[in-house]
């Protein structure tokens, strides 16, 4: 049986696992990432965490067919080339596929980091179902990344950039976002913006919830969440909007690509319902009549895993 090395590549962390052909993960391991180093010493990071991952599965290398890394864009892909990564300053151009063919010795690919883990989701996660070909995952954390599968094939664009979702404009002439445009579908939900529009409704509403935090700067979306379980009206309202701009984005998402499913990642997606049903009422009130909608809107499964899972994917998926 062929086993394959998932890499998911963070400013903060890279976490990698192990995985078989089935997409389990055999076992699993993290190190602090040496961002602030040369961009070489971070590949022999990876290097040395492969052959550890690939020592406690009681593999040797020989037996690992690929590797596959997941690493923050923009990238070029045809070169395998990390073109910039907003959290890791020193690899401008930086040709890291080759690298780590190189220092490992085994055939990689480059993936970017939430394409990766949409193709996770997609082949171990929500979407596993083998009758989902055309799926879309929105991941809700510091921005909105996407991931877009359709024919069962990871969806790039003709310059890697394509699946920008989250600078989807959801409110013309609405909030600005940090892209340059204004009304993202970023700058409303996000969790960093959910958090920031949280900050600014308890400033003007000192009888919230929100307000007995502490100081506004350490309101989170978690804390929004838990003040409108508790019956808070403005932490309500924050979420009922979030919901709304992500039904809006999904509508929009379902007229251009018309996928099976709409997989919702990160934090704020183990809000459950109280995300989801503003979700799709909004979906539901905004969608259009011709016919009924057969996209399933539904939380990931994966969590951190999702990376590993889907960059080893890519890599079995790659020949």
């Amino acid at each position: 049986m062929p086993y394959y090395i998932g890499v998911d590549l963070g400013g903060t962390n890279i976490k990698g696992g192990v995985v078989d052909e089935q997409f389990t993960i055999c076992n699993q391991h993290s190190v602090p990432t040496h961002s602030d180093r040369d961009p070489d010493h971070v590949i022999c990071q990876i290097a040395d965490l492969a052959l550890e991952l690939a020592d406690q599965a009681n593999l040797s290398m020989t037996e690992i067919a690929a590797v596959g890394i997941g690493a923050p864009g923009p990238l070029d892909f045809e070169a395998g080339v990390i073109r910039a990564a907003p959290n890791m300053p020193k690899w401008k151009n930086y040709p890291i596929r080759d690298r780590v063919a190189e220092v490992t010795g085994k055939r990689t690919i480059l993936e970017n980091d939430g394409n990766a883990a949409a193709f996770g989701e997609f082949c171990a996660g929500a979407g596993r179902d083998p009758s989902v070909q055309h799926l879309v995952m929105l991941t809700l954390g510091t921005g909105v990344g996407c991931g877009m599968i359709i024919d069962s094939q990871l969806v790039h664009g003709s310059d890697g950039n394509g699946g920008e979702a989250g600078h989807l404009i959801v409110q013309p002439d609405g909030r600005p976002c940090g892209c340059g445009q204004h009304g993202c579908l970023e700058a409303y939900a996000s969790a960093t913006q959910v958090a920031r529009r949280a900050h600014e409704a308890a400033a003007n509403h000192p009888t919230s919830k929100l307000g007995d935090i502490g100081p506004l700067d350490n309101i989170t979306a978690e804390h929004v969440f838990t003040a409108a379980a508790e019956g808070d009206l403005v932490a309500s309202q924050i979420i009922e909007q979030t919901g709304y701009f992500l039904g809006i984005a999904c509508v929009n998402l379902c007229r251009l690509l018309d996928p099976q499913m709409i997989v919702l990642s990160g934090g704020m997606s183990k809000a459950g319902k109280q995300l989801f049903e503003p979700i799709r009422h909004a979906f539901s009130s905004e969608n259009w009549r011709m016919s009924e909608p057969t996209v399933s809107i539904v939380p990931a499964q994966l969590g951190v895993n999702a990376g590993i899972i889907g960059a080893a994917a890519a890599a079995c998926n790659t020949n």
